[in-house]
């Protein structure tokens, strides 16, 4: 059997060791991208007064929790544009408290001593898992998002109220009569310009980088709604009147001025009940004048009693019980005034309207029509442009109460370029000992069958094999066939035994091996004959390797006198013989092995030598 060459099987099976190594990784590959798993995290802090003791800005127990609500995970999903299910984002999401190793410490030791911990944590941890197949990338986004979303939710809750005030529409497809359309547009205009004058008042210098407006910009934009473009509505839906159905739209104008002096008779009722509650307060505390005069009778200034205030803490905007009583008695007069005012317009439409059915042309009904869809639309338009504003306000405000400690983070749970590398490195080793297992067992499978045991040659059968995997094929120039005889074998083995002709037929073949310089297929095809093939070996490189050998055989011969060595070469090469396959230049050179022998055959101790062109011995 051949040796244990370790260089020779890899190089034999490289190609499956290239092959085992790729398949391997790409396993193993496929095995931990499927089960990847990317977590984004990030680290959040509450910065308001009372998150000490577990408060948010306006007092209410916090709820951290809230991080994963459906209202917050449903604006994260609708501003990333994401599709899938909103509880599967939900059961991914885990919110941890941030807790240092010193507080942590102290924490244990009141609970060992039977305690309440009293300790709120102000930092968090949020982290969101996400499968592989939807990539880092998509952690990052979604976890940003619902982090926006979240301050913008947490805003609007306990620190800026969310903008609710949403502009009517489809109210010429709901049934409402012109001047009714017109009238609710004008109150949701009435209803914003308030809000956005308050949204001035106190962020005077606030600009959405969204928009581009300020709140003084869109308090300008409502106050030209209310200064030009109402008014040009009512001018038009008196002009004619423009009425779609008169009895209706009467009713409706009585019950409102009914509704209206029913109001002003409440409102009413309750100012004056106020004044005289503010003259009994007056009343009663008539008796702390005194306080403001010296023993001799002596008036105190004013500076003199403000003074005092401030040095008892309290403070420039302090305001007394009297002067809740005043400012309330102000507000339900100017309700009362308000609602005086617009009563008496009612009444005077009314009376526009009055034993009206149906007022107008189809076409100046077509103007009005338009008119008011336009005045919707254009509300809609700048509702949004509010939204936005106030979305970014609220985000901007939060900052203030909740600050993001830390950039979002993605970590992979599975490092796959290590597995990756690991794999190559660990499929080509199998795929190494796997080349030596199988080009092991491959030499014992072929010296079992292919090698015959006396020679250590390959048998007859391997030479067929050999053979007919060269048979289809056309044999290059110079292609050479070897056919050799041990002469004597028989009679060595007659005369001395078989143990002295198996010598030295192995002999022999340990000398064959050794022919030429270039690799070739030497076999034994029994009976004492042998075939060898090379290639690249013309007619005189052949002779010149049967010289060779005849010498190597005489220095056998010199040291083994009692056993020579007799054996008879022929040869047949494409390039002399002009034939190209395989079997005919087998039987060519086992031909004129033939005739040699015919002709006389060896002398003792040298060969007989067959030329491709001569075959003279």
């Amino acid at each position: 059997m051949k040796k244990f060459e370790i260089l020779r099987y890899l190089k034999r099976f490289s190609l499956l060791i290239f092959l085992v190594s790729l398949a391997g990784a790409a396993a193993i590959y496929l095995y931990a991208d499927g089960r990847q798993k990317y977590t984004a995290s990030v680290i959040i802090r509450y910065t308001n007064d009372g998150i000490s003791d577990g408060y948010t800005p306006d007092g209410s127990e916090l709820d951290v929790n809230e991080i994963y609500s459906s209202t917050v995970i449903s604006q994260a999903m609708d501003a990333l544009g994401a599709s899938g299910r909103l509880s599967t984002i939900r059961s991914n999401i885990s919110v941890t408290p941030v807790i240092s190793e010193d507080q942590q410490t102290i924490n244990e030791a009141l609970l060992q001593k039977g305690e309440e911990v009293t300790y709120f944590p102000d930092t968090y941890k949020v982290s969101l898992v996400v499968d592989g197949e939807q990539g880092a990338g998509y952690a990052r986004n979604m976890l940003d998002a619902i982090i926006q979303s979240y301050c913008t939710y947490y805003t609007e809750k306990y620190v800026e109220q969310k903008l609710s005030l949403n502009p009517s529409s489809g109210l010429l497809d709901n049934g409402y009569d012109y001047y009714e359309c017109i009238r609710i547009l004008e109150n949701d205009t009435n209803e914003m310009q308030d809000y956005l004058l308050s949204k001035r008042e106190h962020y005077p210098n606030f600009r959405s980088s969204r928009t581009g407006y300020t709140y003084a910009d869109l308090c300008d934009i409502y106050s030209d709604f209310k200064k030009y473009t109402i008014p040009a509505l009512y001018a038009y839906v008196l002009n004619g009147p423009q009425v779609r159905d008169g009895t209706v739209l009467q009713e409706y104008l009585a019950n409102t001025i009914e509704t209206a002096k029913q109001n002003e008779q409440i409102t009413t009722e309750q100012r004056d009940s106020l004044w005289s509650l503010t003259d009994q307060y007056v009343y009663k505390n008539a008796d702390l004048l005194q306080n403001y005069f010296t023993d001799r009778g002596e008036v105190v200034s004013s500076d003199y009693i403000l003074n005092n205030i401030e040095l008892e803490g309290a403070g420039d905007k302090a305001q007394t019980t009297y002067d809740g009583l005043v400012l309330k008695l102000v507000s339900l007069e100017q309700q009362v005034a308000s609602s005086q005012i617009d009563r008496q317009f009612q009444e005077e439409i009314l009376q526009s309207f009055r034993n009206v059915d149906f007022g107008g042309t189809g076409e100046q009904h077509a103007k009005m029509e338009s008119m008011i869809n336009d005045y919707e639309a254009q509300l809609k338009s700048y509702y949004e442009i509010i939204n936005t504003s106030s979305k970014e306000l609220n985000l901007y405000i939060s900052a203030d109460y909740l600050k993001m400690i830390s950039s979002v983070q993605v970590a992979a749970a599975i490092n796959v370029k290590l597995y990756l590398m690991l794999a190559l490195v660990l499929f080509f080793v199998i795929g190494c000992c796997g080349a030596i297992l199988l080009g092991r067992i491959s030499d014992a499978v072929d010296y079992l069958l292919y090698v015959d045991k006396k020679t250590g040659l390959p048998n007859r059968e391997k030479l067929n094999v050999y053979i007919t995997g060269m048979a289809d094929r056309i044999l290059p120039e110079d292609y050479t066939c070897f056919a050799l005889q041990l002469d004597n074998l028989t009679e060595m083995s007659r005369r001395f035994g078989y143990h002295v002709g198996d010598g030295i037929l192995k002999d022999f073949s340990g000398l064959l091996q050794l022919m030429g310089d270039t690799d070739g297929t030497v076999g034994y095809n029994g009976a004492g004959k042998f075939l060898a093939f090379f290639d690249e070996c013309s007619t005189r490189k052949a002779e010149v390797m049967i010289r060779i050998l005849q010498s190597q055989v005489d220095e056998y011969n010199k040291l083994n006198p009692e056993y020579p060595i007799l054996f008879t070469a022929a040869w047949a090469t494409t390039s002399e013989e002009e034939l190209y396959h395989v079997r005919d230049l087998v039987r060519c050179a086992q031909k004129k092995m033939s005739l040699i022998a015919e002709e006389g055959g060896a002398e003792e101790g040298g060969a007989v030598l067959a030329g491709m062109e001569r075959g003279e011995a």
